[in-house]
């Protein structure tokens, strides 16, 4: 059976969830949301940030139980059925490659706005294809220029934070919530998009040193240190420019520093930032697509030669290079509002299957049932906030969702009667 080599550290592991975590979300996504909840994108992003916080338990549960490959494919197969296992991994790697795409749109918008000769499309493939030949290289390269990333991008969030402290226009956070509770929650089922990397490290398990333990704790740290970062840069974002004004644009955070501080060279570091950060999620999300579609196919779920290891590289080279070139083409097919939806769809989906493991695996458990029906209720409340939150995204996320969810069972039954 192919095995991978362990080279991750902690600060790896962490670094690579939040490498997945802060980027188009924060950068991108949050204008969008801004239109859905004005203001109160602040709480949408608390919400958010709750919800993933019940999932993240499950997950850090679920990992130092199963440190392997593949992560949720792992979990819902081993805790519920093989085909459980196989649609919780088959939607999962497909609202991956999803983001993926998303991603780059969010990227090349950001590098449009700086240098407006460039078209949008042709920048979103090209990074997409860029960052699957560093991906190709290696695991432990991939994750010291994901770890440098990670450390500019996060520097300029908090300049930005602390820059623009001082430049909140008050009046800006007036009406506070024009669209009501339902307006907070569609900006939250949006906004859910911003944290949905933080279960990174579990993809890559093989390839992190004493995965019972890094994995679990790299999920929690970078969830939190991503949420308050989150936060904060929400807080001064809306306080900086009409949400209106974010609502219609692809590069908020770069024009609420236009907008509402007026100084140039931050403009165009807030948008380096930007591009740093969505080059990182593209490569943590090129990672975990191709971990999980090799482990899947280790266990002839997906097609075998999906499992094949580069010699030389020592990684799953075949998996790779489709998801890549899938998700290079994606961009000229939707919007990044459409693309957002989809993968939101795909991932809460696919968390709620995530707690429901964590459920069945606690319930098998009998060392503390006092403390195990403590977590029983975490979990339970992971899964049915995830539910809560799907019915927020809009009809063409559920169609598209929904139809990716009967292709896969069409193709697992196929799958089983050839064997």
């Amino acid at each position: 059976m192919p095995k991978l080599k362990r080279s991750l550290s902690l600060f790896d592991a962490t670094a690579l969830a939040i490498g997945a975590i802060i980027g188009a979300g924060i950068f991108v996504i949050s204008g969008v949301a801004s239109g859905l909840a004005g203001p109160a994108v602040i709480l949408s992003i608390i919400i958010a940030g709750i919800v993933s916080s019940l999932t993240a338990f499950s997950y850090a549960k679920l990992s130092s139980r199963f440190a392997e490959e593949g992560s949720i494919y792992v979990y819902a197969k081993k805790t519920i059925s093989p085909f459980s296992g196989f649609m919780t991994g088959w939607l999962w790697v497909f609202e991956n490659i999803v983001a993926g795409a998303t991603v780059s749109i969010g990227l090349a918008s950001y590098l449009v706005s700086l240098f407006p000769q460039f078209s949008l499309v042709p920048v979103a493939m090209s990074a997409a294809l860029i960052l699957t030949l560093v991906n190709l290289i290696g695991i432990k390269q991939s994750s010291i220029f994901n770890a440098i990333l990670v450390l500019l991008k996060i520097s300029v969030l908090i300049l930005f934070v602390i820059i623009g402290f001082f430049h909140l226009n008050f009046s800006f956070y007036q009406p506070f919530m024009p669209n009501g509770i339902i307006g907070v929650l569609n900006g939250a089922a949006l906004i859910f998009f911003a944290y949905i990397g933080f279960g990174r490290p579990a993809t890559a398990a093989e390839e992190i040193e004493n995965p019972k333990k890094t994995v679990p704790h790299s999920i929690i740290l970078s969830l939190v240190l991503s949420t308050i970062v989150y936060i904060l840069v929400g807080i001064v974002s809306v306080g900086l420019i009409p949400y209106q004004k974010l609502a219609s644009s692809g590069s908020p955070i770069a024009d609420a520093v236009e907008y509402g501080i007026k100084i140039y060279w931050l403009k165009l570091l807030v948008s380096f930032a930007a591009i740093i950060a969505t080059l990182s999620v593209l490569l943590t999300t090129l990672i975990g697509v191709s971990r999980v579609s090799f482990a899947m196919a280790r266990d002839k779920a997906l097609p075998k030669f999906l499992n094949k290891i580069h010699r030389k590289f020592g990684t799953p080279y075949i998996a790779i290079i489709i998801t890549g070139i899938i998700t290079a083409i994606l961009p000229i097919f939707g919007s990044l509002k459409q693309m957002a939806s989809v993968t939101n769809f795909g991932s809460l989906f696919v968390y709620a299957m995530v707690n429901f493991s964590a459920i069945m695996l606690l319930k098998k458990e009998i060392k503390s049932k006092v403390k195990n029906l403590f977590y029983i209720v975490i979990s339970f409340l992971g899964l049915i906030s995830c539910i809560t939150l799907l019915f927020f995204l809009n009809f063409e996320s559920w169609l598209i969702g929904i139809s990716w969810i009967t292709i896969g069972v069409i193709y697992f039954i196929f799958n089983k009667k050839r064997e």
